[in-house]
């Protein structure tokens, strides 16, 4: 190049003396010859040009400005023009950048400073046929307040101006660049899911029972055998409550007391053929109940329930399996797995009460009482009603109080759950806490 160059030897190993065959040296140097080629960095704001376009680099003649450069390239139809300065100021001022190529036969680092440019697309058909557009009131006003702000405003209000002129968009010198932005946009929007994807995977994640969307019959809508198993009904045993003489005596079997099931379960055997199946549906029901109360510490070991349970040991496995979470790499000192309770077995668990309750009361369920059964508020009781597919609809103290079972729930006004067909399940929220 003609030019002095500055260069300097680093030893990898920081060792000069030694002995070690391994030891390689690379020789450092700082090119600072002006050659014809000049490495840029350069970002493009918006349009990027084809990966083969060429570029050519102007110096600024003035020795004062001697630092500054220009960068051009043009295609067919539109050019690039990237410069290092703006409002009379360098770019990222105070940064400096350098551009290294290592030459592995000579083991030398050859680097040299490279300018940073911004380059932004120019539009050539509208380059020529812009002209001078007419101008309402309102903007030359607003022209004339910036250009006073310039000349006398303070710092700040100078620096607020040339922000605002920066972030301006005019939408003739990107008519071009429609095509190009288009694509760009199809490209991210192509792997965004659809609607009808996002609604399937809600509807594969929703904690409730086996479904049927489309039917138009109230009592198609929930698979029953899905909810009650006929493998798992069978070892419910209902005949201590079919042969009992008097509440009193199958009150004391009871799992769980609750003034709801235990009106169904007195209404069911005061028939002369008491409908067994449906006995045995309000008998699971209390199970239900009674796992939502045990404590995470009790569910620990699964025969450690079956006596608060009272249920058989194939009827409480189910209950473990379905609304229970074995927890991963732990086991109890006989060997059998450690479970516990996570929010979505929860709530997997209450769903099912809610539509058990639903089936055995003519799909019509009031949140007070659910409500009073689980210990949980009314408003929980209302969210896990409306998340298995009920409306909620206003109703009476009075309603409340000749419909319901349950003292504490005939206190005031209140709502009532109804399940329809087909089944509408409450859209998402857009805003999840």
């Amino acid at each position: 190049m003609g030019s002095k160059r500055k260069s300097s030897e680093r030893n990898d190993d920081n060792d000069t003396g030694s002995n070690n065959k391994g030891t390689s040296k690379v020789k450092v140097v700082i090119d600072n010859s002006k050659a014809k080629i000049q490495p840029v960095i350069a970002t493009f704001t918006s349009a990027v040009p084809p990966a083969a376009s060429a570029f050519i680099t102007y110096k600024c003649v003035d020795k004062k400005q001697s630092n500054r450069c220009i960068v051009v390239s043009e295609t067919e139809k539109v050019e690039y023009v990237g410069q290092n300065f703006e409002d009379n100021k360098l770019l990222l001022k105070g940064c400096k950048y350098l551009v290294g190529v290592h030459d592995k036969a000579s083991g030398t680092v050859t680097f040299r400073k490279a300018p940073y440019v911004r380059v932004n697309p120019v539009v050539k058909s509208m380059k020529g046929s812009l002209g001078v557009p007419d101008r309402d009131i309102t903007s030359r006003v607003a022209e004339a307040r910036n250009e006073l702000g310039e000349e006398f405003g303070s710092k700040k209000r100078k620096s607020q101006l040339r922000a605002e002129e920066r972030n301006k968009i005019d939408i003739n010198t990107v008519q071009d660049s429609k095509s190009i932005i288009e694509a760009s946009i199809e490209l991210r929007s192509s792997s965004m899911p659809t609607a009808q994807t996002i609604k399937a995977q809600e509807d594969i994640g929703r904690p409730v029972p086996k479904y049927n969307p489309t039917t138009t019959e109230v009592s198609e809508i929930y698979d029953m055998e899905d909810l009650l198993p006929k493998e798992v009904s069978g070892y419910i045993d209902v005949t201590a409550f079919v042969k009992a003489k008097d509440p009193n005596e199958y009150r004391k079997l009871l799992p769980s007391r609750s003034m709801f099931v235990e009106k169904k379960i007195q209404r069911v055997l005061e028939h002369e053929k008491p409908d067994v199946l449906q006995l045995r549906r309000l008998l699971y029901l209390l199970y239900l109940m009674r796992f939502t109360a045990l404590p995470r510490s009790k569910i620990q070991r699964r025969e450690d329930c079956l006596e608060t349970l009272k249920c058989s040991p194939e009827v409480a496995q189910i209950l473990f399996d379905r609304f229970a979470e074995c927890v991963a790499g732990s086991v109890n000192p006989d060997g059998s797995p450690v479970y516990t309770k996570t929010p979505a077995a929860e709530s997997r668990l209450i769903c099912h009460i809610c539509v058990l309750m639903l089936s055995v009361n003519n799909w019509i369920m009031y949140p007070a009482e659910l409500a009073a059964d689980l210990s949980i508020p009314s408003k929980k009781a209302e969210k896990y009603l409306a998340s298995v597919g009920c409306k909620l609809e206003s109703v009476t103290a009075g309603e409340i109080s000749a419909q319901t079972m349950n003292k504490l729930v005939r206190s005031g006004a209140g709502k009532k759950a109804l399940l329809k067909a087909p089944i509408k399940f409450p859209k998402a929220s857009k805003y999840r806490r």
